[in-house]
């Protein structure tokens, strides 16, 4: 499941996940357990790769292609900044936890067959 944003006159997938967690901790070197402070001092490089990773995944989640680098991500920002605050939004509902109302029946790789 993806997400779609607008950045300039073009609709991308976007997708906040483990995979995208993964792109960004080896981006940035860091590691998973860094992760968690992620918030509370994020530096706009990270707010721009964290937002490419996002965009890399759920392009590959949407089987699309994307070009698309941390400078252009930057440049995005500068025309349009609240796509910063969407896209924080975007990942902080991707990893709230879900409540019952909103499962869809768990993990896949954690049913019993």
């Amino acid at each position: 499941m993806f997400e779609v944003i607008e950045i300039g006159n073009e609709s991308y997938a976007i997708r906040f996940g483990m995979n995208s967690l993964r792109m960004f901790c080896k981006m940035q070197n860091v590691s998973l357990n860094e992760i968690s402070n992620l918030g509370n001092n994020m530096s706009l490089d990270e707010a721009c790769a964290l937002i490419l990773c996002g965009l890399k995944d759920g392009a590959r989640k949407a089987k699309k292609e994307i070009n698309l680098t941390v400078d252009d991500i930057a440049d995005a920002l500068d025309d349009d900044m609240g796509l910063l605050e969407k896209c924080m939004e975007l990942f902080t509902e991707s990893f709230s936890p879900k409540t019952k109302g909103n499962s869809k029946g768990g993990s896949k790789a954690l049913k019993k067959k």
